[in-house]
């Protein structure tokens, strides 16, 4: 019995270890097919704004998601932060805030700050469609007069 067990633990385990190395490979495949990549290029830089944005959101306790990708030999820097919205008695109400903005380095040297790029992408209560996101000032004031918890 106690070989049985052994033998089944093996077989579980490199099961799962086939597991995980396939859904990092699928992970890798759907990244690259994106033309996603996890960090900064080299001579470019988190720009200054939208770290900020990034660490206000996670502080009152919004999703943050950060991602790098590269169109034309161009990388652009793409955040979006959002939460659920949640009605009187605490339940999710199926609506959410959810703002985008993207900083591009298109014509901007290696090196210098990227720049924002267009008026980003916005989901609100008020209005569940997309629509044009407000200015970085005034998401950040949805996001301290929402805060998760």
């Amino acid at each position: 019995m106690m070989k049985a067990v052994k033998a089944w633990a093996r077989t579980w385990l490199s099961t799962r270890a086939q597991r995980a190395a396939q859904v990092a490979r699928v992970e890798a495949q759907r990244v690259q097919y994106l033309g996603m990549i996890p960090e900064a290029p080299a001579g470019y830089e988190v720009p200054t704004v939208g770290r900020r944005l990034v660490e206000h959101a996670r502080a009152h306790g919004w999703f943050a998601l950060e991602m790098w990708t590269v169109e034309d030999g161009w990388p652009h820097y793409v955040v979006t932060v959002g939460r659920p919205a949640v009605d009187d008695e605490g339940r999710r109400a199926g609506l959410r805030w959810e703002y985008r903005r993207m900083w591009s380095s298109l014509f901007v040297p290696r090196g210098q700050e990227l720049v924002l790029c267009g008026s980003g992408a916005a989901w609100t209560p008020e209005e569940p469609e997309v629509h044009q996101a407000p200015d970085l000032a005034q998401v950040m004031a949805v996001i301290e007069a929402y805060p998760v918890g």
